[in-house]
Order: C-alpha cells, then sequence, then structure tokens
C-alpha cells in the first residue's frame, strides 16, 4: 500500500476518534446538565417565573392599573368646525362664506371623579392582593409536593432496607432448612416477609416517580422530567398561640385583603351611581362668521337626569356592596375555620412525632435488637424475630408519615398566615 494512503487513513482515524470523544462529552455534558438537583428555594422561584397561571395573574394586575389610569384620566374636549355659504333667496342681503366653530369642554365634577378614582384604586389593591393570594399558594403547593417527594425517597430507602434484611433472612433461613436444622414453616414464612418487603420495595419506587410527576407539574413546563432534588430535613418550629395566629389571618392574609377592597369598590361603586344623579357639566365656546357680522358665545352645557334618574344603576350598585360585605364574611369564617383546624392537626402532628421519636421506635428498636440476639443464641424462634422486625417497621414508617405530616400541616399556616418571608421570596423573584 502506498505509504501516503496509509498516512491518510490513519489520520482520518484519529479525526474520527477525536469527534466521537467529543460526541460523548458533550452528551455526558448535557446529561449533567439535566440531572442537576434543585433546591426547594430553586424551585420555588422557578415555579414564580415561569408559571402560566401566575404570569396571568400578573397580567391582570397590570390591567387593572390601565384601568386606573383611565379613570385618573380628565375627558377630551370636543372640537366641532363647520363652513358654507350665504346666499339670498330674496330681497338684497349679502351673500358670501360663512363659517361656524364650536368647542365644549366636559368638566369632570368631583362628585363623581373621586368615586370613580377610588374604585379603581381598590379594585387595583384587590388584584395586586389576588396575585400575592395565588403565589403563596403556588410556594404552598410546591413545597406540599418537595415534602412529599423527601417521604416517599424515605420511604423508598426504608422499604430497600428491608428487602436487603429479609433477603438475609431467607437466605439463611433456607440454608438452615437445607441441612436440616429449621422446619419448613419457618421458611416459608421468611419467604413471605421477603416478598412482602420485594412488594413495598417495588411500590415505594413507584410512589417516588408519581410525586417527582406531580412536583414537576407544580413547578411548570421548564422543571426537566428528569431532574434531581437536594434533600433537606424539616425544621419544625413552634408556632405562636392560636389567637395570635388568628390576628395575623386577619391582618396579613392576602384572601381577606382582596376581599375587603372588593367591599370598598363596592361602597365607590354605590356613591359613584349616586352621585350621576346630579347635574353634569360642560364649557362650551362657540364663534359664527358671516359677511357681515362675527358672533361669539359662552356657556355652560348642563345634562339633567330627567327621563333616566339612574335608579337600576344605584340598585345594582347596592347588591354588589352586600354582596362583597356577605362574601368577605364568608371568607373570614372559612379562613379562620382552616387555620382552627390546621392548629389542631399541628398539635396531633406534633405529639405524634415526639412519642414516635423518642418512645416508640426506640422501643421497637430495642425489641428488635433483644429479638436478634436471642435468635442467634437460640433462645427464640424466628416467628418472634419476624414480629419484632414487622413492629419495628411499622413505628419507623409511622414516625416518617408523622414527620411529613407536620410538614405539610405546617405549610399549610404558612399559606394561611402570608409570612412576611413568603411575601419576600415573591417580591424578588418579580425583580
Amino acid at each position: 500500500m502506498n505509504p501516503s494512503k496509509l498516512v491518510n487513513i490513519v489520520a482520518v482515524g484519529m479525526w474520527s476518534l477525536v469527534a466521537l470523544a467529543g460526541l460523548f462529552s458533550s452528551v455526558g455534558a448535557v446529561n449533567a446538565q439535566e440531572k442537576k438537583a434543585f433546591t426547594v428555594n430553586e424551585l420555588i422561584a422557578l415555579a414564580l417565573e415561569s408559571n402560566p397561571q401566575i404570569l396571568a395573574a400578573r397580567d391582570q394586575s397590570r390591567a387593572v392599573k390601565g384601568q386606573l389610569s383611565s379613570a385618573r384620566a380628565i375627558p377630551n374636549p370636543e372640537f366641532e368646525i363647520n363652513s358654507g355659504q350665504q346666499r339670498s333667496a330674496s330681497g338684497p342681503l349679502t351673500t358670501g362664506n360663512v363659517s361656524s366653530w364650536a368647542v365644549t369642554q366636559p368638566l369632570d365634577m368631583p362628585y363623581t371623579r373621586f368615586p370613580r378614582v377610588n374604585a379603581a384604586e381598590a379594585s387595583l389593591r384587590g388584584a395586586e392582593a389576588a396575585r400575592i393570594a395565588f403565589e403563596i399558594e403556588t410556594i404552598s403547593r410546591v413545597q406540599q409536593r418537595y415534602f412529599e417527594l423527601m417521604r416517599r425517597d424515605a420511604e423508598l430507602k426504608a422499604a430497600e432496607a428491608d428487602y436487603d434484611l429479609t433477603k438475609q433472612i431467607r437466605d439463611r433461613m433456607q440454608i438452615r432448612y437445607d441441612v436440616g436444622e429449621t422446619a419448613r414453616f419457618e421458611l416459608i414464612r421468611s419467604q413471605t416477609e421477603f416478598l412482602n418487603a420485594q412488594i413495598n420495595s417495588e411500590s415505594s419506587k413507584l410512589r417516588v416517580d408519581q410525586a417527582k410527576a406531580q412536583l414537576r407539574q407544580a413547578v411548570g413546563h421548564r422543571l426537566p422530567a428528569n431532574f434531581e432534588v437536594v434533600s433537606q430535613s424539616f425544621k419544625a418550629e413552634v408556632l405562636p398561640p392560636l389567637p395570635t395566629l388568628l390576628g395575623e389571618l386577619q391582618s396579613q392574609s392576602p384572601e381577606l385583603q382582596r376581599a375587603k377592597a372588593e367591599v370598598e369598590a363596592s361602597e365607590s361603586r354605590l356613591s359613584f351611581a349616586q352621585n350621576a344623579r346630579l347635574p353634569k357639566l360642560a364649557f362650551k365656546a362657540q364663534q359664527y362668521n358671516d359677511p357681515n357680522f362675527t358672533d361669539r358665545l359662552y356657556g355652560l352645557v348642563v345634562s339633567i337626569p330627567i327621563w333616566d334618574f339612574k335608579g337600576g344603576q344605584i340598585d345594582e350598585a347596592a347588591a354588589n356592596l352586600s354582596k362583597a360585605k356577605n362574601q368577605l364574611n364568608a371568607q373570614s369564617q372559612s379562613l379562620e375555620q382552616q387555620m382552627e383546624t390546621a392548629y389542631k392537626l399541628y398539635q396531633i402532628t406534633s405529639y405524634q412525632v415526639k412519642i414516635l421519636d423518642e418512645e416508640v421506635v426506640q422501643l421497637a428498636a430495642s425489641a428488635r435488637q433483644i429479638a436478634e440476639v436471642s435468635y442467634r443464641y437460640g433462645e427464640r424462634g424466628m416467628l418472634e424475630y419476624l414480629d419484632a422486625q414487622r413492629t419495628f417497621r411499622l413505628a419507623r414508617n409511622d414516625l416518617i408519615r408523622a414527620r411529613f405530616d407536620l410538614a405539610s400541616v405546617m405549610t399549610e399556616i404558612a399559606r394561611l398566615r402570608a409570612t412576611p418571608e413568603w411575601v419576600a421570596k415573591i417580591e424578588s423573584g418579580r425583580q
């Protein structure tokens, strides 16, 4: 073979290897990027930035700002210009061109302007409160789904540990059965425990996948499908008494602020409808030009509600005001009831976590250890050891469930309180 051709073949091969190496490295980099682990704060920030419903709520708030600008605007003047000719139909009158112009400026009367602007300002406050309430609900939903995923991860780790342990027990029992040291009943029992642990492990994996899908749905489409999360242990804080929480609810809840703003807007609309019965004024100036004279006139245009006395508008505004007040009372009662229910659940779950963590799980672990040692020395049978193992698993799973139930309840209480920390997250996400 020609040496030059051989050199070319070797060069092409080297370049191919370099290209493949670059391709694999880029694929690895992409996979590493897609496998980025997100903290709960990063998930919340991503949800506040990309959730379509949140973006729609912000657009609604901007639309209400436009309505406020329209309510503050001063009415535009009206201009009228006419031109023609004057001709005599009979008699010796002067003929020629004639023209006229008129300017009418409606006066924005204070008794209608102030209620109109006040209603628009109250509507803006209500729209902002509704936006904050929706974003707080989104933060709560993301945290709920995050803690749900943490719970499923903890259950999966526990299930995998149970699977490994029951597999070891099953293998030892198989060996002892083969050499004739134990009865078949104990072998069947250990196999049953192993199969149950295997089923529980597979089910736990499916529940983890389901929890990840629900978390991605809560965050939004910008979260990659094969994302990972950074595990964060939940630290339960001591909550103030229930009356303090109810006071914070009344003063900080954006849902109540929205309802109060709607009451204020309805009151201003009622005042506007009542004052609309008063005369409307407009300043008018006009000039008429003909070949002989120039006439200038100045005056006021008065609009008097003779035929339409605004009775229907007043009745509608009064009914809407009553409706807004009833909705405010209903919203207040509903939120207070939710807070009372959540606080009772907080007390129950806190007690459960304390008893399970400090007593039940420790006692179950001690009983399992004693049963294991007794089984190894032949003082207890396999059934007692399996029962102790099962009791420990139940207590441990109850502790896992109670911890994340407590996290869920405290997240709900934080949503109802609308804590300043959450509001700060919302405002920082908008900047």
